[in-house]
This record gives structure tokens, C-alpha cells and sequence, in this order.
């Protein structure tokens, strides 16, 4: 079904499409490598239930020009990206302003449906240092999502993050009816649309407003609230600054036999960082981690500290004899690498490396053992009363439900991180299933670019 509405949605878009793909990643810009130019990665998600947009035109500027303004007018490119998802047009505007540097259209192959996302480069150069960016809210008379003038980040491998929201062009009544509405809306929601639709504007509904916040899907015709409406925002925008920086992807293996890991945290730095040291005191975040499996605290902690670069956080554990793999860009001044991860099934127990190098060169990987340490701050009862709740479960052993995400004051130990002497049965967990020999698992690393 996707695929029809897919042949539909391309259809209806083939003249916007075949001219925005002849348009260069670049139209516009002036200057060129020699003239300070930078590359950005930007990830937009649509955040929406039921609202797909058009394929998102991006731009590069000028601080003293802009794409869109609230409470001003809206120009004809904007009127019709927002009413007839003219992209086209609105690229046409763009490149038509000596102010403007790169421009990009985004996912050209179709839209960038309700849930989805899409990743896309731009380029900016010396005086083009803000981010715009608008795409047609498809089921909705002249609505768009827009991101006007943001500053891009200046440094490398350091994601920026917007919250987009929907605003009304004011230029086309809010009829609500498919009559009145692009084609592709009703196939792209799974709404019998019977075929209605235009991509023309229709003088009978001009509006003549200004720019506004949209006031939303009010249901009078033929759209449907609980499908078509939203709660702003509707679009998250993520940015990152890769010119000044290298890229990895870095592979996490659990050798264990029963020693589940929490989503593992990863952060590059240069020489002399560190986010733990054998014989020192366990800090706030590393306790954190190793007794609850605290694995946002401490990556919280390493995004706010200017000495770390790249901040990589699983979204899941790595499972016993699993393996999970990320990619990310670094700094190209981080050449070390770091790793924590609780051990499950322990009560301050966690999987680690600190500062190992990263690889030089493109293609080189590198491949670490990852040691087990005690962060030395809970005494290893072993009871699975103390420990976090997924021990039992995730190894296949009943726990009766018994488990804490809780540090317990009375077991504090006061001590500071060791190698971890490992699981010896004193109470629930057993050698030969939670324990283990040697390294815990490894870490491989690749330079892609």
C-alpha cells in the first residue's frame, strides 16, 4: 500500500523533483573551499502523527537576509512551497539572493513521512554561518514546518539541536477539504481522498494574511484532528559540524556468559582526559553508572564538559555474546577513545577503557579488550535485592522480581575503582553463569573517512 501512495506522492511531485535534483547541493554560494567553507550533517524528524512534508529545502545565508518572517507577508516562494509544495519555486527565490550560500533539497525521492527522518549535507561558507529551512505540511491549505535563521554550530562534532515549529503562510483560507488540498494527502494517511485534490492556488480562497503560528487541524471538512493535527513542535532538527572532523564506527562485543551490558556510553577527548582512573575515587556519574546503570547521567555529564568531543549512547543492552555497533564523528583533535558500561548482574560493577587511541588513518581499525572494574563505591553483596531488576530476567534466572535502580546509603563502601575481583556466590548470583574470565568483552574501532 505504501508504494502506491509512494507512485502517487512522485507523481504528483515529478516537476519539482526533476528540477530540484539539477539544482546544486551549493546553488547560490559564493566563495568555495578557499573561502572558510564548512560542511554540516542536519537531521530532520518528523515528529507528527499524520502530517507528512514535502522534501524539506535547506539553506545556508547571510544573517541580515531571511527565509520566512513571523508577521510579515509571505513571499511568493514561500506562498507556494506552502499551498502547492513548490519546491522548485522557492530554490528559484533563493538562488536569486546574493545573500544565500548553500541550498539543499532534502529526501528528493519523496516526502519525509509522518515518524520519519531524513539526513542530508550542506555546505556554508565565510558570511552564510545560518541554518533556514521550510517544507509544506502536505494535508493543510497553506501550512508549512520552518526553522528561520539559526546560528550553525562552530564546532566540530558537536550536535546542535532545534525544535521546528508549524506555522500558516496566511495566504489560503483554511478550508480543510481534499477539494482544496494537494493530492497526495489523503493516500499518504491512509484516507480515502477520492481522488480530490490541487496543486494550483485558487484566487477564490486568497487570504491575505501574514505569517503566523498555525493554528492547527480544527476538523470542520474533511480533515480529521485525531490524524491530521499535531502538538507543536512538529520537527526536530539535528546538527552537526563535519568538515573539522573524522569519522568512526565502532563495534561493542559482550564475551561474557551471563553479564549483561546497560547501553554502553562512549566519548572521545584528547590526550590526558579521562572518565575514570584505576586508584582514584569513583565520580558522581561513574557511581551512577556502575550501581544503577546511570548510562544518561554520565553521558549528560560528558556533553556539558568542553574536554570531551563525541558522545555516543546505545539506545539498547548488549546482550550476553552480543555485539551492537554505532557510528559517530569526532573532533579531529580527539585522538583518544573512552568506554563504560555497568555489568548488570553486579552491584558497582562496570565494563570499561580509558583512552585508548583512535585510529589514524582511514580504514585502520583498532581493537580493545574491555576490563571489568568495581567502582569501589557499594559492597558486593550479590543479592539480587540490591541489584538493578533486569539481572534475573535478562540472564534467564527468576529473581522474583526482586531488584532496586536505588544506591542504599548502607552499603556504601568508600572505596575507589579496582579491578573487579568477580562474582563468588555468596548469595544469588552464580560463578558459573555471572562471572567470568579475563576481559569482558571488546571494542573495535574504524576510521571511515
Amino acid at each position: 500500500m505504501m508504494q502506491s501512495y509512494r507512485r502517487r506522492m512522485a507523481s504528483f511531485f515529478v516537476f519539482a523533483l526533476v528540477a530540484a535534483l539539477a539544482i546544486p547541493a551549493t546553488a547560490g554560494a559564493t566563495g568555495g573551499p578557499g573561502a572558510g567553507e564548512r560542511t554540516y550533517l542536519v537531521t530532520i524528524e518528523n515528529l507528527t502523527d499524520g502530517q507528512p512534508f514535502t522534501p524539506p529545502v535547506l539553506t545556508t545565508h547571510h544573517r541580515r537576509t531571511s527565509v520566512f518572517d513571523v508577521g510579515a507577508v509571505a513571499s511568493s516562494g514561500i506562498q507556494g512551497l506552502a499551498e502547492n509544495g513548490d519546491v522548485p519555486g522557492l530554490v528559484a527565490e533563493l538562488q536569486a539572493d546574493g545573500r544565500v550560500g548553500g541550498i539543499t533539497v532534502a529526501d528528493a525521492s519523496g516526502p519525509v513521512l509522518p515518524g520519519g527522518e531524513i539526513t542530508v549535507e550542506i555546505n556554508s561558507t565565510r558570511g552564510h554561518r545560518r541554518l533556514s529551512i521550510a517544507s509544506m505540511l502536505i494535508c493543510t491549505n497553506d501550512g508549512f514546518v520552518g526553522l528561520d535563521s539559526l546560528e550553525l554550530p562552530r564546532a566540530a562534532a558537536e550536535p546542535s539541536v532545534a525544535y521546528l515549529h508549524a506555522y500558516d503562510a496566511g495566504t489560503e483560507v483554511n478550508t480543510e477539504s481534499f477539494g482544496d488540498l494537494v493530492p497526495p494527502c489523503g493516500p499518504l494517511t491512509g484516507v480515502d481522498s477520492g481522488g480530490q485534490g490541487t496543486g494550483m492556488s485558487n484566487p477564490a480562497l486568497a487570504e491575505g494574511g501574514v505569517i503566523a503560528a498555525h493554528a492547527g487541524v480544527a476538523g470542520g471538512s474533511d480533515l480529521d484532528p485525531a490524524i491530521h493535527g499535531w502538538a507543536d513542535p512538529v520537527a526536530k532538527v539535528t546538527i552537526m559540524r563535519i568538515d573539522n572532523a573524522r569519522q568512526y564506527e565502532v563495534t561493542v562485543s559482550n564475551s561474557t556468559d551471563g553479564q549483561p551490558f546497560t547501553p554502553p556510553v562512549l566519548a572521545t577527548h584528547k590526550r590526558g582526559e579521562e572518565i575514570f582512573e584505576v586508584g582514584d575515587e569513583a565520580s558522581h556519574e561513574i557511581r551512577q553508572l556502575a550501581e544503577n546503570g546511570d548510562a544518561p547521567g554520565l553521558a549528560a555529564a560528558l556533553q556539558g564538559d568542553d574536554d570531551f568531543g563525541a558522545v555516543v549512547v546505545g539506545d539498547a543492552p548488549v546482550f550476553v555474546g552480543g555485539e551492537a555497533t554505532y557510528t559517530f564523528w569526532a573532533p579531529r583533535n580527539n585522538r583518544r577513545v573512552s568506554f563504560a558500561s555497568m555489568l548488570i548482574c553486579s552491584n558497582d560493577g562496570f565494563a570499561g577503557l580509558d583512552g585508548a587511541r583512535l585510529p589514524r588513518w582511514v580504514g585502520e581499525s583498532s581493537s580493545f579488550d574491555l576490563g571489568a572494574y568495581d567502582a569501589g563505591s557499594e559492597i558486593n553483596t550479590e543479592a539480587f535485592a540490591d541489584l538493578v531488576p533486569p539481572c534475573g530476567p535478562l540472564t534467564g534466572v527468576d529473581s522474583g522480581g526482586q531488584g532496586t535502580g536505588m544506591s542504599n546509603p548502607a552499603l556504601a563502601e568508600g572505596g575507589v575503582i579496582s579491578s573487579h575481583a568477580g562474582v563468588v556466590g555468596g548469595a544469588d548470583l552464580d560463578p558459573t553463569l555471572h562471572g567470568w574470565t579475563g576481559a569482558v568483552g571488546s571494542l573495535t574501532i574504524t576510521r571511515l573517512n
